[in-house]
């Protein structure tokens, strides 16, 4: 069985109401989706009406505004991971961590390699030393790059747990040499890959929602929505990277507050958000937002090569768009509630029927 910690060892900057958060579950679902609109918008942009100035001018906001929310996607896993890695033993927050990512990953990371290796589309992915870097999620050490789509944000997600489950570990056993060293290490990792930020724009937002900061603050509701609404304004207006040179942008530090103010907002359980993605839809969006994240790409990619076979992309390009995205989104529903079903439910379910197993005590170990 997984154990957790005593109550008594969360730390009292840490307090911690339990339960499912619905508006966090659901901005996971839209936020998944937004990386699917994202794909869709901008990859008929560079791939179909690349000569399109009209459909390139409009694009280009919409893809650079679905693609920001891989960012907010960092922001949830630094609100609801720290906490976790406190309240579970670190050899059970480690597999509970893995076993949430790892079977997924791994189908489609295998998939790729198949795939590439037939083709060699990439040839520069065709090499042992990039395979294992990729499967073991050191490729941002090495500098190498992630194979399956979408999967580079994986990466930061793994080392975020690294830093957060041993960080919680030395925190909690007072071990004052492993508590600097890995101080060291977050800030090298930020430092060295500044989208990091986001991971700590969630825990600063745990901690201030868990001494109901925002609670006290007058007229919240219009608050959100106006930060809601500059920060998707901010975020159309540039394709963010987050490399050390876009730092200094203004820009860039705008999108960075307004992530971080809309979000503290947001984790409100009856914040405008919350109740809005209450909703079955956004919760169902919410539970098949990984699959759907991973999955995607692989619908995408065949079905925009059938519409462009079939001469399917006319002259009237939002016509063509609209009709490619609603079938390529119904497409990447099914597969990833199938996905969900088999790689992500089915581990888990296993997982715990082997932990609640009886075990076999052999003969002439009783005294």
């Amino acid at each position: 069985m997984t154990k957790r910690r005593a109550p008594h060892q969360l730390p009292s900057w840490l307090p911690y109401e339990g339960g499912q958060n619905t508006g966090i579950h659901g901005l996971r679902g839209v936020a998944a989706a937004m990386v699917l609109f994202a794909h869709i918008v901008g990859g008929t942009a560079e791939h179909v009406y690349f000569d399109n100035a009209a459909y390139l001018a409009v694009s280009e906001p919409l893809w650079n505004f679905g693609t920001f929310f891989v960012y907010l996607f960092f922001a949830i896993s630094g609100f609801v991971i720290l906490p976790s890695a406190f309240r579970y033993e670190p050899r059970d927050f480690a597999w509970r961590r893995m076993l949430r990512i790892y079977p997924l990953f791994l189908v489609f990371s295998l998939i790729f390699i198949v795939g590439n290796a037939i083709t060699n589309l990439q040839p520069g992915l065709n090499n042992l030393p990039t395979i294992l870097y990729a499967l073991t999620f050191t490729n941002l050490l090495a500098g190498t790059e992630q194979l399956t789509p979408n999967a580079w944000s994986l990466t930061y997600e793994m080392m975020f747990y690294c830093l957060a489950g041993l960080g919680a570990f030395a925190i909690t056993q007072k071990l004052r040499g492993l508590q600097m060293i890995m101080a060291l290490a977050s800030i090298a990792f930020l430092v060295l890959f500044p989208k990091s930020i986001y991971f700590v724009a969630g825990i600063l937002v745990f901690i201030l929602h868990g001494r109901r900061f925002v609670k006290k603050l007058p007229a919240r509701p219009m608050l959100e929505i106006a930060a809601a609404l500059s920060l998707a304004y901010a975020s159309s207006r540039v394709h963010f990277d987050f490399r050390a040179g876009e730092l200094g942008q203004p820009i860039t530090l705008i999108c960075m507050g307004l992530t971080f103010l809309y979000f503290l907002f947001a984790v409100e359980k009856d914040s405008i958000t919350a109740r809005l993605l209450s909703a079955r839809w956004a919760q169902y969006l919410g539970t098949i937002s990984y699959s759907l994240y991973l999955v995607h790409p692989y619908i995408y990619m065949p079905t925009r090569i059938v519409f462009q076979k079939l001469g399917l992309f006319s002259d009237n390009a939002w016509a063509s768009v609209f009709l490619f995205g609603v079938v390529t989104f119904i497409l990447s529903i099914a597969a990833a509630h199938i996905s969900f079903i088999l790689f992500e439910k089915y581990p888990q379910k296993l997982a715990k029927s082997w932990a609640n197993q009886p075990k076999i005590i052999q003969k002439g170990t009783l005294s």
